[in-house]
């Protein structure tokens, strides 16, 4: 077979080099390794990458990212071993016109009584697709490739010069039309869309390269991750060699471009000419209305699909906003393909396999009666058949404002614990809410978690209350995590989430879980929604997430007599704790939210200690229990304290004064530290504490 499927790709090579377009070969190996090998390593090509578990000279598909802005003519993409949609949408991504993606599946009899329902997905594609030769032991199906006449492609006027910055018209006429822009007004915004492969990310360094060759100029770039960038200076660095590159910097005479992250951008608001927000879908709105706010000439971009799955949906109320703020914006947009051509069939393949090109409904929705809509639970076998259902719901998914990937469809789809709920009205999917299942586990290794020995995967809800929050025996309940909640744009703020939500918590709770919950970056509007739904705020997270600058919230409520002690209790211990925390670890949580719950707290009751905060104290000196966590329930120990002269060294009652007046000021705390003791750092000052404490408590 290796034979066919190699005299196959030398037969149609020069005609897809002609057509500048891309097809796929797809094969199952033998049992055999070593033939597979061996044909990849017999093949012509120069520009190769093999994304493989076990071929050699290969790379992990996790680490496909890291190939994103190269370029190659041939792609092999191993999924014998396991199945990365996300990596194939990357490396679908760098193959260049007249290349070839090739498949490796494993042998027939294994693929074929697999059980995982996003395989059955891809098995759906492999047949009669235009661009896809799907090749079994003796025959293969597909549909031929439509080649374009070569003369036609090369007088395409999608075209540009060879020697041109710019890889096609459309990024010429973006680039140059920005330009144009931010040097004659003093005010200026635009926001640049298109589909992945566009040349996006590519055009924002052409820009920046032009920007400070022709003007003295200081450029920001934010995105959700420096990766994110480095494709924009990657442009940057190639059209101006004579600049100064690390990661992250450039400087060009007196000139700069540097990279910053959203959470810091809104913290130090620095100064600049002009500020580029890359994928800017994937930041909350609330941070891009006080960027809009401060910097007069800014630039957008974001995909509108594509593997970075940052929800369509955002991008119609960042419109929305932008008609207010900034109301002579512009928008523009790229539509031609970077590395292949406009007909090229292997992209809307890619598209579909992937859930890349889900469109949701735009027929206008009448108004909708709650009483009339029905929520059920899904059943996946039966979705996976029905092609229009699946894209209605998953559409739902990609136009809310979440971070969707390839990898969740295929989690959504195949993983056990996951329960997927449907709101309908009038045969409209109006809604989709996500459930995960955790926890439910025994004794000992609910202990194993509370003492930092043990972190099962996908089990957050369920560790988080036993090890974050403190509460041993968390672990063994079982929890039903809502993951995803999304309503049609259309018919949002109806109270059709609450309704659905409170259907979900209904069947939840006749499926016997003891706990419903949630967790998400704060904000007072989604702290509002859950509390209404009868859900109570038990934990915020320490430290705040690098792109929404936001803390994470965790709210849950009880669907069964055992597990009320357990809501309570943690409740009245957050309430205790929390203006503790607001001097401490989270004292970056907005004025709003902090004015809210120290409404709630309760004052006298956080200066008495209780047997709540001795186990606290007792886990933070044996286990692994993380000090920001036990530091409410150690300054109160610290502080009931009788007498520690004679049991503690001079630098031992140091570090416990040094605690209670600078809680988690660990810079502050080690210096003063230093003017007796050596002490290098946090580590050592913990260590510190921890023995204190020890002889004080007789904890060992």
């Amino acid at each position: 077979m290796y034979k066919k499927i190699k005299l196959f790709l030398k037969t149609r090579d020069a005609a897809l080099v002609a057509a500048n377009q891309r097809m796929a070969v797809v094969f199952h190996a033998d049992k055999n390794n070593v033939p597979v090998d061996f044909f990849i390593s017999d093949l012509w090509h120069k520009r190769k990458l093999v994304i493989s578990e076990t071929l050699e000279n290969s790379l992990a598909g996790n680490l496909a990212a890291t190939k994103l802005g190269e370029e190659y003519d041939l792609v092999v993409f191993d999924v014998r071993v396991s199945f990365n949609p996300d990596a194939l949408g990357v490396v679908s991504g760098v193959l260049c016109g007249g290349g070839c993606l090739i498949i490796i599946l494993p042998e027939n009899k294994i693929w074929e009584n697999t059980q995982s329902l996003f395989l059955k997905h891809v098995t759906k594609l492999l047949f009669n697709q235009p661009g896809v030769y799907y090749f079994t032991d003796d025959i293969f199906l597909s549909k031929s490739i439509p080649i374009e006449n070569k003369e036609k492609f090369k007088n395409d006027v999608c075209t540009v010069e060879s020697n041109s910055l710019y890889s096609t018209v459309d990024q010429k006429l973006a680039v140059e039309s920005v330009i144009n822009s931010v040097q004659d007004r003093n005010d200026y915004c635009c926001v640049l869309t298109s589909a992945r492969g566009r040349g996006k990310t590519s055009a924002l360094g052409l820009f920046a390269s032009e920007m400070i060759k022709s003007t003295v100029c200081k450029i920001l770039i934010s995105a959700p991750r420096l990766s994110v960038a480095d494709t924009m200076f990657f442009h940057l660095h190639k059209q101006c060699p004579q600049g100064e590159y690390q990661r992250g910097m450039f400087n060009y005479k007196d000139s700069s471009v540097n990279f910053i992250a959203p959470d810091l951008l809104l913290e130090k608001l620095p100064t600049a000419d002009v500020l580029l927000v890359d994928e800017a879908a994937v930041i909350p709105l609330s941070m891009l209305e006080k960027l809009l706010l401060h910097y007069p000439k800014i630039i957008f971009s974001t995909t509108t699909h594509g593997y970075e799955g940052t929800g369509r949906g955002f991008v119609l109320k960042f419109y929305k906003l932008l008609d207010v703020v900034k109301p002579d914006w512009e928008k523009i947009q790229l539509h031609q393909p970077v590395r292949w051509s406009e007909k090229d069939p292997l992209e809307p393949w890619i598209e579909s396999l992937l859930f890349l090109n889900l469109k949701l409904s735009d027929k206008p929705l009448k108004p909708v009666d709650v009483t009339h809509c029905r929520v059920s639970l899904i059943d996946r076998n039966e979705l996976i058949k029905d092609d229009f259902k699946l894209a209605q719901l998953f559409s739902l998914l990609v136009f809310a404002h979440y971070r969707t990937s390839p990898a969740d469809f295929k989690y959504l789809l195949d993983d056990e614990n996951i329960r997927i709920y449907s709101l309908e009205y009038q045969n409209h999917n109006l809604g989709v809410l996500v459930v995960n299942q955790e926890g439910g586990f025994d004794s000992a290794l609910s202990t194993a978690i509370y003492r930092g020995e043990r972190r099962p995967k996908g089990n957050l809800l369920a560790q988080t209350l036993c090890f974050h929050a403190g509460y041993e025996s968390a672990a063994e309940f079982t929890y039903a995590r809502v993951m995803r909640i999304a309503i049609h744009p259309q018919v949002q703020l109806m109270g059709l989430g609450s309704y659905l939500l409170g259907q979900v918590i209904q069947c939840e709770q006749a499926r016997a879980m003891d706990v419903i919950g949630c967790s998400f970056s704060a904000t007072s509007p989604l702290l509002d929604f859950w509390n209404k739904a009868g859900l109570t705020l038990l934990r915020f997270g320490f430290s705040r997430d690098h792109v929404s600058a936001a803390h994470s919230a965790v709210m849950a409520k009880s669907l069964s007599s055992q597990s009320q002690k357990m809501i309570d209790d943690l409740s009245i211990k957050f309430l205790r704790n929390i203006s503790l925390w607001l001097e401490g670890a989270l004292y970056t949580l907005s004025d709003e939210i902090k004015n809210s719950v120290l409404l709630q707290s309760n004052e006298e009751m956080s200066k008495k200690i209780t047997e709540i905060d001795l186990a606290d104290v007792e886990s933070f000196v044996r286990y692994n229990r993380n000090y920001d966590a036990c530091m409410p329930a150690i300054i109160r120990y610290i502080k009931n304290l009788v007498s520690t002269t004679e049991l503690l060294t001079e630098q031992e009652q140091q570090i416990l004064r040094l605690i209670v007046q600078y809680k988690n000021d660990w810079k502050t705390i080690v210096l003063k530290l230093n003017d007796s003791a050596q002490i290098s750092g946090k580590a050592q000052a913990t260590q510190l504490l921890c023995s204190a404490l020890e002889k004080l408590s007789g904890f060992h």
